[in-house]
């Protein structure tokens, strides 16, 4: 074999097989990089599922547009979960299998991630950036898990910091749903009230069907707290508020990011009036000129034909993170590499005005400060920006 025939078969197996470990990364090939997600698109969470989806695909093709990341367009596949863990396992079970994803991202709920984690773990597949904020997500620490959010424990010790530190609240009422997320808001709520030497005067849960709560407010409302806080979601977040409301209770009544919905602050003709909640994301302020805001709901409003909410800029940030992780990855993109990458994010700028994100090997998630919002003329309102938690 001469020195010219060696050097054309090296190139050609160079082109065949790829480019160092890349080459034996599932889900990566030289051109592409295939990117999954289980997600509620006609379920309960769809309010979540679908702007989400809508902004992480909005991102994704940009980055398609532009070349990709080290010459890798990504493939991003979805599968709707409607907020079913069964349907979560199969799904997750078809992205792994059918699709060979390389990862995971926006994977919908919190049972449901978990059902998913117990599949895409064995396999060594990152499954980040899930639609919940639940501990569980991204602790214990593991390897393979990052949430993008502060967690539903402590985004409940930021709300009971901030009203003893402002209003001097003395006792706390809670009312939650009776699952996993309502017990890690009780945690939360309960590390709160020890660490500001309050009383935690009822502790009440509800069925996540409960639709009627008459009863549970009048205890609440006998309970005489100075501040109630909420562990629900969207439907039984409407119908417990305005329920206190018309038996005349007028403290503080304060939720979490899962009631940080349009719906919720729109409903019940105005009496959603005075509702706070604490979240690590806020929606962006559309009307303030801002270039990058400006050409975002204008493309979005084109591509998706409704309007863009926080969940839709969730999924956007998620993908955009991913990214950046994958550009700082490298070429030689492995699983590892990509964790390390995420990683090493440092004081993420939200475009959309939102608290800066961070991760480390220790700080799985990612947000740094909440934002305190309230309902005000039927529409969510900004009380306090960069709240401690």
């Amino acid at each position: 074999m001469t020195a010219r025939t060696s050097l054309t078969l090296a190139a050609a197996l160079a082109v065949g097989l790829g480019t160092g470990a890349a080459a034996d990364t599932r889900g990566v090939t030289g051109t592409s990089v295939i990117i999954g997600s289980h997600t509620d698109l006609s379920g309960p969470l769809a309010s979540w599922g679908v702007p989400a989806t809508n902004g992480a695909r909005m991102r994704f093709d940009d980055q398609n547009a532009a070349g990709g990341v080290h010459g890798r367009k990504i493939d991003f596949k979805v599968e709707d979960t409607q907020y079913q863990v069964p349907l979560t396992v199969r799904a997750t079970n078809r992205l792994v299998q059918r699709d060979n994803v390389f990862a995971i991202i926006l994977g919908a709920g919190t049972a449901q991630s978990m059902a998913s984690y117990e599949i895409t773990d064995k396999l060594g597949i990152p499954n980040v950036f899930p639609l919940s904020a639940a501990r569980s997500m991204a602790y214990p620490t593991h390897p393979l898990h990052v949430s993008y959010f502060v967690s539903y424990q402590d985004q409940a010790v930021g709300a009971i910091r901030y009203f003893h530190e402002t209003a001097g609240i003395k006792s706390v009422c809670l009312q939650t749903q009776s699952s996993e997320y309502g017990e890690e808001v009780t945690e939360g709520v309960t590390q709160g009230v020890e660490a500001h030497g309050l009383t935690l005067a009822m502790v009440g849960t509800h069925r996540t069907t409960e639709t009627e709560f008459a009863g549970v407010a009048t205890a609440i409302r006998n309970a005489n707290c100075d501040l109630i806080y909420l562990g629900t979601t969207g439907r039984d977040t409407i119908a417990l508020y305005t329920t206190l409301r018309q038996l005349g209770v007028t403290v503080p009544i304060v939720g979490n990011m899962v009631s940080y919905l349009p719906v919720v602050a729109k409903a019940a003709g105005g009496a959603m009036e005075g509702l706070y909640v604490v979240s690590p994301v806020a929606d962006a302020d559309w009307t303030d000129g801002d270039a990058f805001r400006t050409d975002f709901i204008t493309r979005y409003r084109a591509a998706f034909k409704e309007e863009p909410t926080v969940q839709s800029q969730v999924g956007w940030i998620s993908a955009d993170l991913l990214i950046k992780a994958l550009e700082a990855a490298g070429p030689e993109l492995t699983e590892d590499a990509l964790m390390k990458a995420i990683e090493g994010i440092s004081h993420y700028t939200d475009p959309f005005g939102g608290p800066d994100l961070s991760f480390s090997a220790d700080k799985r998630f990612g947000g740094n400060s909440l934002t305190l919002l309230q309902v005000e003329n039927s529409a969510w309102a900004v009380r306090q920006a960069d709240l401690p938690f």
